[in-house]
C-alpha cells in the first residue's frame, strides 16, 4: 500500500520560492481584468454608445460586412458571455484547477476569432490575446502548470 505525500504549498517564504507561486495569482487577475473589458463588447450594441470618438456601428470584420442591429445584438451577448467565461478562468487558474490550462488557451483562441469579427474597434484586445497566447507558449510551465502541481495534479 502506498501512501502519496501532501504537496506543497505554493512557495517557501524563507527559501524566496514563494514568487514562484505568486505569478499564476497575477495571470489569473490579469484574465478577469481581460474578461471584465470583453464586456464592453456587449454595451456598445445593446445601449448604442462606444467610447469618446468611437462610433456604434453594425459592421463587423473591419466594416466589410454591414450585418444589422439585431445580429449586433447577439453578437453583445456572445462579448458577454466570454467576459464572464474570463472570469471563470480566472477563478480556476487562482484555485489551480486542473483543467486551468486547456480552458484559458481555448478560451483566448474564441477571444481572437471574436475580436477578429469586430475590428476595428477590438484591435487592442485581438493584440492582447495573442500577446496571452504567445505568453502560455513560452512560460505555460511557470503561469498554469504551478497552480496545476498546487491542486495535486
Amino acid at each position: 500500500m502506498t501512501t502519496s505525500l501532501p504537496v506543497p504549498a505554493a512557495g517557501n517564504r524563507e527559501t524566496g520560492d514563494w514568487r514562484a507561486g505568486l505569478l499564476p495569482h497575477v495571470f489569473a487577475v490579469f484574465l478577469v481584468l481581460h474578461g471584465l473589458v470583453h464586456v464592453y463588447g456587449f454595451t456598445v450594441p445593446w445601449f448604442h454608445r462606444g467610447l469618446r470618438g468611437v462610433d456604434y456601428s453594425t459592421r463587423i470584420l473591419n466594416g466589410s460586412l454591414d450585418v444589422g442591429n439585431t445580429a449586433m445584438k447577439m453578437l453583445g451577448v456572445v462579448w458577454l458571455a466570454v467576459a464572464v467565461a474570463f472570469v471563470v478562468v480566472g477563478v480556476m487558474l487562482w484555485r489551480g484547477h486542473p483543467w486551468a490550462r486547456r480552458t484559458t488557451v481555448t478560451l483566448l483562441l474564441g477571444s481572437v476569432v471574436l475580436c477578429t469579427i469586430g475590428l476595428p474597434g477590438s484591435v487592442m484586445g485581438l493584440v492582447i490575446d495573442v500577446v496571452l497566447l504567445a505568453l502560455l507558449a513560452v512560460v505555460s510551465d511557470r503561469l498554469i502548470a504551478h497552480s496545476e502541481r498546487r491542486a495535486g495534479v
